[in-house]
């Protein structure tokens, strides 16, 4: 099938609805969710393996995202943090319906069904795309490896604008600068009389005192530089892990106070007169934090670079008392992301340290 068929990536969505005995299925019930949609000839069993679905689950959560599934077997939805649902079965299809919304898509129809998968955003773009070939046999391993590729082409989508703090600060300064310039141009000069008095000009860089790890010292840094920034580039600790950078993965959660937050959204002369605690902070030497133990002794951990940040997420969760069930625990760690998928044996961890 020519890719030029499906719908084009940045492209907005087809309209998508399907008449069931009991209603109708579209993507308004979803709202502004990330919708992935998948065109399978077989439905999706999952739990069969409990690896690939614990992946399918993490590669959900990370993209915040549901999958929608339109087979012959019926309509099923599959959230991260719930089993697969059956939206409406074979028998309350309306046939037609299901192909004309593949047509749509630029698939054939279900007699001879091309197998394929589209990331949907909020704004129902088309921001990924993968369609199995006829010889494929499409298991949940390579539903799995569709998602991570969407994933990774919702992160690289050209036309998404990202914009770090510092880029946004530069860029308003710039273009302020340039109106201002352009508007003093069709001015003519005024003579003003030259003042004496001195200059109030609020310097760019600044000593800032920190109170880190039990530890205070002093360090200059430019006023816009993050908590993260100023320990990992300033003073050496590089335990704390820059994920994403805006706050939305938990890799570089440290203490305030006792308090966890995300160090790349706090600027570090805010916490000046606070006491931060970070992942060096937690062993007594060579007597390891109960937390840490614990994510070894569960194997809570793959890659690793997440796991500075769970741990001291866990740390201060534990202190909170708020969270005692693995399911509220599962609630109150959501912030933090685990693209390993190793969720199972971190609520396991942080269970282990409890008892401890």
């Amino acid at each position: 099938m020519p890719a030029s068929e499906c719908p084009r990536e940045g492209s907005r969505a087809p309209a998508f609805s399907i008449r069931t005995a009991s209603g109708r299925v579209s993507l308004d019930a979803f709202d502004r969710q990330i919708v992935l949609l998948a065109f399978l000839g077989e439905g999706l069993t999952i739990g069969s393996s409990p690896e690939v679905t614990a992946r399918i689950r993490a590669e959900l959560r990370g993209l915040g995202a549901v999958l929608l599934v339109i087979s012959t077997r019926g309509v099923f939805a599959f959230r991260p943090d719930d089993d697969l649902a059956t939206i409406a079965g074979s028998h309350e299809l309306v046939p037609g319906d299901v192909d004309a919304s593949r047509r749509a898509f630029g698939l054939r129809d279900a007699t001879h069904p091309a197998r394929a998968l589209f990331l949907l955003d909020g704004e129902r773009c088309v921001r990924f795309s993968h369609v199995w070939k006829d010889e494929d046999v499409v298991d949940l391993e390579d539903i799995g490896d569709a998602l991570a590729n969407a994933g990774r082409a919702l992160v690289r989508t050209p036309n998404r604008l990202v914009l770090s703090r510092r880029d946004l600060v530069l860029t308003t300064l710039t273009v302020s600068l340039a109106i201002a310039f352009a508007h003093g141009c069709d001015r003519r000069p005024i003579a003003r009389s030259v003042s004496t008095e001195p200059s109030h000009d609020v310097p760019s860089e600044m000593d800032v005192t920190l109170d880190v790890n039990g530890k205070i010292g002093k360090v200059r840094i430019d006023v816009r530089t993050s908590l993260l920034d100023a320990l990992r580039e300033r003073m050496g600790l590089t335990g704390t892990k820059k994920g994403c950078d805006h706050g939305q993965c938990g890799a570089c959660t440290v203490l305030v106070d006792g308090r966890r937050v995300t160090s790349c959204l706090m600027l570090a002369v805010a916490v000046e007169g606070s006491k931060v605690t970070t992942i060096e902070g937690l062993a007594k030497g060579n007597t390891l934090h109960p937390l840490q133990a614990a994510f070894i002794e569960e194997d809570a951990l793959q890659c690793g670079y997440c796991t500075p940040g769970q741990i001291m997420s866990a740390v201060a969760l534990i202190a909170e008392d708020r969270a005692k069930t693995d399911e509220e625990v599962r609630e109150a760690m959501s912030g933090n992301i685990c693209r390993c998928g190793a969720y199972a044996n971190i609520v396991a961890a942080i269970q282990r340290a409890r008892r401890s």
